[in-house]
């Protein structure tokens, strides 16, 4: 009510805000207040005065009717009128407002005694009393009259005619609203009281159909729009705010449905919305009931508007293709490349081509391509474009952290993407931002180009709207540049996220820490925690175990809430992770059976890792440092690759141990696919994992690095030798 109050007067530039808007059917919608409006109840006072005013007053004058001046009258013009039977005006005026009641009675009187057809005859109302049957024939004449019945009262007169044939009838008719003796006549068929009676039962019929007309009107018109919002599974939603984004309307028909596109329509100049919007439902019920819940509905103060969309053109298009004559396996190739360029499966953000890696590479070392590649001292050329690749990509990753991008970002291929940040890659050598700006500006604002100022091989392209973005993407998409193909790929959501800022300084902090040990979580630590109550939160667990053991974390599992999708539900139970094994399995002896808001608590060790926001990041700078371990997990090494150019790889990184590569049974040439390199030291081996794992391809094939386990001491391998020999 206090808002209400504040807002009452509140002015909106030159508005003023009176009341709140508010949908339809609202049981709390304000009625209308206008005197002029039919609903509200100034309206019907004032109605109800005046019609109280008239029947007291019947012969009284309109109070709106403006007053005319009096007119001199002619005696000698006025004796003439008199001679004629023709009265005053002043007293016509008075003896033609007769009540409404009189001229009824009148009527009933003349139609005594009638029955049988009355198609020959009239009704004549508003006759002067004092009128007889020989001045009515007399005008009427020519006309011939068959019969005649006058009944008359002090103010007025009525008569029943009947006319010998249907051209007369209507000759007569056609005198309707003439005077005679100053006295204005009404000539009207006549209808028996059946007739009477059926036309007002008739009239009651036409009034309670219209009503149901209306309905059933509106409740067809409701099925055809969601039969048609069924056949396509889009919206057309008007009457948007100005300020609307696509995460609006994804925030507002999410919770009905997975939604499969959302286009704003954009204004280029001002770059806002123009005020309506597409939502294409990937299944046509969720678009039902989105329509049902929303039309009509108050959204940022607006009341929206959403009707049935129409089918997407591209459809249409395929159908006049089909159509055509068969076009080339090139042609249709590409258009399969093009359609399927906006998905997830064909990205590759750590792709690049190898002829772009040489021709970039030989331009900066100013050397021609061919020396780069045949060298005189027998290196493998697969080695040194491998090599070229990974110098590559580590100065590509500098230029973009020290530009704000997240580039823990790209290692998540499950996150959301943008629907602004394109990624552009297999970009020929040579090409400046410039050229990219302007091939995307074609379609839209550019609002930056991130690329390595000595030119790379990928570069970062960020639209100013959706709608440019989408249609720059569509275009572009494996289109040829230059002298090879475009690869376009929707960088991630959070790619110019906060935690951009300060990966850098984690970096360089994780590599001054060097060979320090980080506290390690034991496998078997984390607990699994049973029959909790739907009321416990995460805090509630903590403080029970926090009180006696050092905890890492305590999760309960929670589940989104389908009546309310801002908040989730419980799920009963949740999991306590520990620091070591030993503390888990003390915490189950000790808490086993505690009470928790009234719930007795069941323990057990987990089989379940426990999953954190940070997993991700905290994997990225374990797997950095990983102590004292020198030996690498090579996988996805290509078949064609050997011993030798693995080892020559390797080897520009620090003085490698050794390399073993297991072979296939039954072949000596043959590997399996996978190695071991081992180095002599830990900075070594810890220089060579950062350099090779972001992205690092031989052969066409992407190297996977992981870290290998330790080797076990010569006490683990007797146990190991002693447990084969056991019975």
């Amino acid at each position: 009510m206090q808002r209400r109050r504040f807002e009452k007067r509140t002015s909106l530039i030159w508005a003023r805000l009176v009341e709140e808007c508010r949908p339809f059917g609202d049981a709390n919608k304000p009625r209308a207040w206008s005197q002029y409006s039919k609903d509200s109840s100034a309206y019907k006072r004032k109605h109800q005065k005046e019609e109280h005013s008239s029947s007291e007053n019947g012969n009284a004058m309109p109070q709106n009717e403006p007053a005319k001046k009096k007119e001199k009258v002619d005696p000698e013009y006025q004796e003439f009128l008199e001679a004629q039977g023709v009265k005053g005006k002043e007293q016509a005026k008075i003896t033609t407002k007769e009540p409404a009641l009189e001229d009824d009675d009148l009527v009933k009187l003349v139609l005594e005694g009638i029955s049988g057809d009355t198609k020959l005859s009239l009704l004549f109302t508003g006759l002067p009393s004092s009128i007889k049957q020989k001045n009515l024939k007399e005008w009427l004449s020519p006309v011939r009259v068959k019969a005649m019945k006058i009944v008359c009262n002090d103010t007025s007169a009525a008569a029943f005619v009947t006319f010998n044939r249907p051209p007369d009838v209507r000759r007569v008719l056609q005198r309707n609203q003439e005077y005679i003796g100053g006295y204005r006549l009404t000539i009207s068929k006549v209808k028996p009281e059946e007739e009477n009676a059926e036309a007002e039962d008739q009239e009651e019929d036409t009034a309670v159909t219209r009503e149901t007309e209306e309905v059933c009107y509106k409740l067809i018109a409701q099925a055809r729009i969601r039969e048609q919002i069924l056949e396509t599974g889009r919206l057309f939603v008007r009457n948007l705010p100005f300020t609307t984004k696509e995460e609006d309307l994804h925030f507002l028909f999410k919770k009905y449905g997975e939604i499969a596109e959302v286009q704003v329509i954009v204004d280029k100049k001002t770059g806002q919305c123009k005020g309506f919007a597409i939502v294409d439902f990937v299944f046509p019920e969720s678009a039902v009931a989105a329509y049902s819940a929303n039309d009509g509905k108050i959204f940022k103060g607006r009341m929206l508007h959403i009707i049935p969309g129409s089918e997407r053109r591209e459809k249409n298009d395929k159908e006049k293709a089909a159509t055509n004559e068969k076009t080339s396996y090139k042609k249709e190739k590409m258009a399969k490349l093009k359609a399927n360029a906006a998905k997830s499966h064909s990205w590759n953000a750590l792709f690049l081509g190898p002829n772009a890696i040489a021709d970039t590479l030989a331009e900066k070392l100013g050397v021609e391509k061919s020396d780069l590649l045949n060298s005189d001292t027998g290196e493998s050329a697969g080695v040194r474009l491998a090599l070229a690749e990974t110098r590559l990509v580590r100065e590509t990753r500098e230029f973009f952290l020290a530009n704000g991008v997240c580039l823990d970002a790209f290692s998540r291929p499950a996150a959301k993407r943008s629907d602004l940040v394109i990624i552009a890659k297999n970009l020929p050598a040579g090409v400046e931002a410039e050229e990219l700006e302007r091939m995307f500006g074609r379609f839209g604002e550019v609002k930056k180009v991130l690329m390595p100022p000595e030119g790379g091989i990928s570069a970062l392209v960020v639209m100013g709207n959706a709608v440019d973005a989408k249609k720059a993407f569509q275009a572009l998409a494996y289109s040829r540049f230059r002298t090879q193909p475009l690869y376009l790929e929707w960088a991630p959501g959070d790619v110019f996220g906060e935690e951009a800022k300060n990966q850098k300084t984690e970096q360089e902090d994780v590599e001054e820490a060097g060979g320090e040990d980080e506290e390690v979580l034991e496998p078997g630590s984390t607990v699994f925690v049973k029959n909790l109550s739907f009321e416990t939160t995460d805090e509630n667990l903590r403080k029970l175990f926090g009180k006696r053991y050092r905890i890492k974390s305590a999760q309960v599992s929670k589940k989104l809430n389908p009546a309310d999708p801002s908040k989730s539900l419980s799920m009963g139970f949740g999991f306590v992770q520990f620091y070591t094994q030993e503390e888990a399995k003390r915490a189950i002896k000790e808490l086993q059976g505690e009470l928790l808001n009234g719930h007795c608590l069941e323990l057990k060790i987990s089989n379940r890792e426990l999953v954190e926001k940070d997993a991700l990041k905290r994997k990225s700078v374990n797997t950095s440092g990983q102590g004292k371990c020198t030996k690498l997990l090579v996988r996805n090494i290509p078949f064609q690759a050997s011993i030798k150019e693995i080892e020559s790889l390797f080897s520009s990184f620090g003085e490698v141990k050794s390399i073993r590569i297991p072979k296939k049974v039954g072949s000596r040439d043959q590997h399996r696919g996978f190695g071991f390199v081992d180095f002599i030291s830990v900075p070594e081996a810890k220089r060579a994992f950062e350099s090779l794992v972001h992205s690092t391809h031989i052969y066409g094939r992407r190297l996977v690095l992981e870290w290998a386990k330790n080797d076990d001491s010569v006490q683990e391998m007797r146990e190991k030798t002693a447990e084969k020999f056991r019975w």
